[in-house]
């Protein structure tokens, strides 16, 4: 059963997707929800309490924190893939939120960067990685922020364009495209 916090972050989800954060009212989220707009204020504020909670809530910082604190191998091409996979299934199920920043990018920038913190931590986590493997001599030595921001703008690039083109081509090449991105990541920084 879903709690009251988690009821309006859902609804808000919803609606915002469909509609455009813009167009959707506090009203609408709370009639949506099953609760009275006072509930939606206590618990969230604001609209865009609503909204940085949906981000904070389905952040897949947390997961990543504890990927990286407890699954990290020291691999490359184990751990790469690990991280990879992590990403693109934590982005798919988090769909609405990256749909609702991209449908509102121009009118309401800040959507966007209650949204770039996430990614920003996420790249740190990379950078600090990459600089453990070349401490541990398992990579070439190399600029290590700018690999991290080709791997996540490569993994982006694919989902983005997976989530905006629903079944179209990509779909079918979801395997090769790990495979391939993986392979010329390790053909690139192996030692």
């Amino acid at each position: 059963m879903q709690n009251t916090s988690d009821k309006i972050l859902q609804a808000a989800l919803a609606l915002m997707q469909d509609k455009g954060y813009q167009v959707v009212s506090v009203k609408e989220i709370a009639q949506h929800a099953e609760v009275s707009e006072m509930t939606v204020f206590r618990h969230f504020k604001t609209k865009m309490g609503v909204f940085e909670a949906a981000v904070e809530r389905f952040s897949y910082i947390p997961s990543f924190e504890e990927i990286f604190a407890k699954q990290i191998v020291w691999d490359l091409e184990t751990d790469l893939t690990l991280i990879a996979k992590s990403y693109l299934d934590s982005m798919n199920r988090n769909k609405s939120i990256f749909l609702i920043a991209i449908q509102e990018r121009s009118d309401f920038p800040e959507l966007n960067q209650v949204i770039a913190k996430n990614t920003m931590k996420l790249k740190d986590l990379i950078i600090s990685y990459f600089t453990s493997m070349q401490e541990r001599s398992r990579m070439k030595e190399t600029n290590v922020e700018a690999q991290a921001m080709i791997f996540l703008t490569t993994l982006y690039g694919y989902f983005s364009s997976t989530a905006l083109w629903k079944d179209h081509f990509l779909h079918e090449w979801e395997e090769p495209f790990f495979i391939n991105t993986i392979d010329l990541f390790c053909e690139a920084l192996k030692k």
